[in-house]
């Protein structure tokens, strides 16, 4: 086991997530609820965005739902600060384990610079003509593990 010493590099012993792929993100005014802020629910569209791009410039490249060969099993938020209109929104994310049939994904997502939430997804590799869930193909594997968090150097 590896013991990181608290320092000013690395306060409370924390080593940092450098995720390899981020996405802006814009807040539409029907994401904001009567509280004025973005609503929890806004926040799973924010991963699905940078989900969908990331799978289309990263792993395939994709003309319909349908060529999205997965399908969202599981879905965590936990929330850290509101997001309000006219924030800047950043949505980072990175492959942090590939099954035979899924893979997940972790979030962090910024407003305004400051975190807003974490999240993670679960996807399942899924063939939509025979309705199941299939092994991800090895070619598809390769792409998914360029996107796993960068290394601390």
């Amino acid at each position: 086991m590896i013991y990181i010493v608290p320092n000013d590099l690395f306060p409370g012993g924390k080593v940092p997530k450098f995720f390899p792929v981020r996405y802006s993100v814009q807040v539409r005014y029907a994401d904001v609820d009567a509280m004025n802020h973005v609503n929890n629910a806004a926040y799973l569209t924010y991963l699905e965005v940078a989900r969908t791009a990331m799978w289309r410039e990263h792993v395939r490249p994709a003309e319909s739902a349908r060529d999205f060969p997965f399908i969202v099993a599981s879905a965590t938020v936990d929330f850290k600060a509101p997001i309000r209109f006219g924030d800047d929104v950043q949505v980072q994310l990175a492959v942090v384990e590939i099954g035979r049939k899924s893979f997940t994904i972790e979030y962090r997502i910024d407003a305004g610079g400051q975190p807003a939430a974490e999240a993670q997804t679960v996807q399942v590799y899924f063939d939509y003509a025979i309705q199941r869930s299939v092994p991800i193909p090895e070619e598809i594997r390769k792409r998914l593990e360029k996107l796993r968090f960068l290394p601390v150097l």
